[in-house]
């Protein structure tokens, strides 16, 4: 038995190997997510602590700054999952974004300037660029279609778990040992994943071995174009409007970030702690609908779920324009949540089912960039609308999920089940 054999089998439980590649990205998934949003809770005494004025103290500064991760993220995503997609290879490039994240962190820890902490905030950017699709590219090759659903239900269940906890690791980790510390044991715990991944997780990349004189005519058509980005029309449509849909969604989630001194006013006496749990409702809401609503896909179809989501979520969002109590945002935000397990993981696996496989990572790109690029523009479109009055944010915000539910509507096509079949069966998976 191999050493990586060995290893597997003793941290996980016996299972077909399927089960076992899912578990070991997942609990990968989870840790990195964990060791990651450590630094959340600390940004700001980083910033007091490096003499942070002017813009950063306004909310379109506030946006701005939490933007920098997301925007180096998302303009990096698709042209580094094309690099993974043209070398034939994913674990290289999961380890490489997860010991990048790492290193970010730790220099979060280490710069003392403003300037430094943008600069550490745009290399952990280029390093979830780089693991991103590769991950998700992954998970699209070690589940089955029968299945998927429930399994990208239970992959990002983990995954919003540990971007839950993370924040409260950090801060109490930062309360008792300190700052450093805290950015620190992050990193570890980033080091600790890719670690899981080396020895968990299988190779899945699609390198060609097939000369061209054996492949069929409709290969050969394929590697003849290959800067090709879609294999069909209706592939495009389908991964474009589902990237609509998720980014309209995350700039509904995050309108409340920048906008938080005039929430706690209307509040009447809000505490930050009650902001904080007002942001956090969401994400346990999410934990609890997430993968009964992902397994329910499996048996419902996934689009269905996805346009449901993103209507139910648009009064939702506009209504938080007009909230004034504790409660009132309170109960929107959770409710909030249940439309977001709705959209996400559904919409992850249906882009599971259409990828190509030469091509996924940079497929995949596409989607997972339209949920950091909403997460990331969200807070500047809201601070810069803020101005105009609090619920003008939202209105928009409302009307924009309007528009990505009747896209997603529109131009959404599920594959037929007999062509998922014959793509998973035909798809290599490494050792």
């Amino acid at each position: 038995m191999s050493v990586r054999a060995k290893v597997r089998t003793l941290l996980f439980s016996p299972a077909d190997d399927l089960s076992l590649d899912l578990a070991a990205l997942t609990l990968a998934q989870g840790i990195a997510a964990l060791g990651t949003s450590v630094a959340l809770p600390v940004l700001a005494p980083l910033l007091r602590a490096a003499g942070s004025t002017g813009v950063f103290v306004t909310a379109f500064g506030i946006g701005v700054l939490f933007a920098v991760l997301g925007v180096v993220r998302s303009v990096l995503q698709i042209p580094l999952g094309r690099v993974s997609d043209r070398c034939g290879v994913r674990k290289p490039f999961i380890e490489l974004g997860l010991l990048g994240s790492a290193a970010a962190l730790a220099a979060h820890a280490i710069v003392g300037s403003v300037a430094g902490l943008l600069a550490a905030r745009a290399l952990q950017g280029v390093a979830l660029a780089c693991s991103t699709p590769a991950i998700m590219a992954t998970l699209g090759a070690v589940t089955d279609h029968d299945s998927r659903g429930g399994s990208v239900g239970i992959f990002s269940t983990v995954q919003t778990l540990g971007l839950g906890l993370g924040p409260i690791v950090g801060g109490v980790l930062a309360t008792a040992f300190g700052v450093d510390t805290a950015l620190y044991i992050g990193a570890a715990l980033l080091c600790g994943a890719t670690l899981l991944v080396r020895v968990g997780v299988p190779e899945t990349g699609t390198t060609h071995t097939r000369s061209d004189e054996h492949a069929s005519a409709d290969t050969r058509k394929t590697l003849a174009l290959p800067r090709q980005f879609f294999s069909s029309r209706r592939q495009a449509r389908t991964l474009l409007g589902l990237a609509g849909g998720v980014v309209t969604l995350m700039i509904g989630v995050t309108a409340m970030i920048p906008l938080e001194a005039t929430m706690l006013d209307r509040m009447h006496g809000g505490t930050v702690a009650g902001f904080g749990i007002v942001f956090a409702s969401t994400t346990l809401t999410r934990l609890v609908a997430q993968y009964p609503v992902s397994a329910a896909t499996d048996h419902y179809g996934r689009r269905r779920f996805v346009v449901t989501g993103l209507l139910c979520a648009a009064p939702l969002v506009a209504l938080m324009g007009i909230a004034h109590s504790l409660w009132e945002f309170l109960v929107l935000r959770s409710l909030l949540g249940i439309a977001l397990a709705g959209v996400v993981a559904p919409a992850y696996a249906l882009a599971a089912d259409v990828v190509d496989d030469a091509d996924a990572s940079a497929q995949f790109g596409l989607v997972t960039t339209a949920f950091s690029g909403g997460y990331a523009v969200g807070p500047v479109i809201a601070g810069a609308l803020a101005p105009l009055g609090f619920e003008v944010p939202f209105f928009v915000a409302g009307a924009a999920l309007t528009v990505g539910g009747v896209g997603v509507w529109w131009s959404v096509e599920e594959p037929h089940v007999e062509t998922v079949e014959k793509r998973t069966a035909d798809r290599p998976v490494q050792s």
